[in-house]
């Protein structure tokens, strides 16, 4: 998430007075944040997968669950804001609620490896059914159109919050128009997306063979080989392959700053090399621009995690992006927004 949602919670949740305290506003937007402090061991190379990688134990409910306990402590100890048992137990439950919420919502989005609530139960990662949140661009890359799209995205999927936040009354006409927007942005019937063809001049490109019924039917954990059967042969594809020994599965769980000189990848256009990482070392290894995939595959092996994208833009212009990323030969993430 762009943290537009996440700092909505918090100013709703320090909303508990008849008068709006600044000091209240900024603490509870910054508790509401904090689970987010994981991205400091993800920029050290913390793998993104890991116990502590980002979206991993801060976003649990068990760490919500302590985290709200300790803030409940603090300002019963302090003074500040809990002047007597009853008022840090409304503290407790309400810095829980808090903290649970960022893990939640970040299930609702539409990328990354979902969210580790079970920890230490469990490391399985969770998407919520419904993901109507486009996912953030990390770093750099959220300063640009696609970042500010992203972020206009989100203040308008929590709208009521930020109104109720600032005590601004609500009225039938704006409950109105926010329903239509999280229709616009969160909704994926075809009546919407006729909506926003028009409104975007839509201009797709679809691989051969693509439906957009035959999509809608992919669902996590299917094989590969059903995949294709349904929609074809990508537009494009990337293969990837981890360094031999690593402790992860996945190329999302590292950044490329951290991985050992290798061939780690390539990128097919019309099933065939248009690029590789690293281009020198894969070069090494035979696997050249222009080489068909079948000779890829004879020389590294099955890749252990790939993206199939079966759209594109025809002239660089506002496009549907259907994409679906393959983890061990099974649906990892299913992709499906306006880029």
């Amino acid at each position: 998430m762009a943290s537009i949602g996440h700092v909505a919670v918090g100013l709703a949740a320090g909303r508990r007075s008849a008068r709006l305290q600044p000091s209240e506003l900024l603490f509870w937007s910054a508790l509401s944040l904090f689970p987010d402090i994981d991205v400091v061991g993800f920029l050290r190379g913390v793998p993104y997968g890991a116990a502590w990688g980002h979206r991993g134990a801060t976003h649990s409910l068990a760490f919500a669950v302590i985290g709200g306990i300790v803030t409940g402590a603090a300002a019963r100890i302090s003074g500040l804001g809990a002047r007597d048992s009853r008022s840090a137990a409304r503290i407790t439950v309400l810095a829980t609620l808090v903290l649970a919420s960022h893990g939640l919502l970040d299930s609702l989005t539409d990328g990354g490896l979902g969210a580790a609530l079970l920890w230490p139960f469990s490391l399985k990662r969770f998407f919520a059914p419904w993901q109507p949140i486009p996912v953030a661009p990390i770093g750099p890359a959220f300063f640009t159109l696609e970042g500010a799209t992203v972020a206009l995205s989100e203040l308008a999927l929590f709208l009521p919050l930020w109104l109720f936040a600032f005590r601004v009354r609500v009225r039938a006409p704006t409950i109105a128009v926010w329903i239509v927007l999280v229709w616009l942005i969160g909704s994926s019937d075809p009546v919407r997306e006729r909506v926003m063809g028009l409104l975007l001049r839509d201009d797709t490109r679809f691989a051969a063979g693509y439906s957009e019924e035959a999509f809608r039917a992919i669902a996590v954990g299917d094989s590969e080989d059903v995949v294709r059967a349904r929609l074809g042969e990508p537009l494009f594809e990337s293969v990837f392959y981890m360094p031999k020994g690593s402790s992860v599965q996945s190329m999302m769980e590292v950044s490329a700053a951290h991985l050992p000189p290798g061939c780690f990848g390539a990128g097919l256009k019309a099933g065939v090399v248009h690029d590789a990482h690293d281009p020198d070392v894969c070069r090494a290894r035979g696997v050249v621009e222009g080489m068909p995939k079948a000779d890829v595959l004879r020389i590294l092996g099955a890749p252990s995690e790939s993206c199939a994208e079966y759209s594109d833009s025809r002239n660089h212009g506002h496009a549907r992006l259907r994409m679906v990323c393959f983890l061990n030969g099974k649906v990892e993430m299913i992709f499906r927004r306006w880029i």
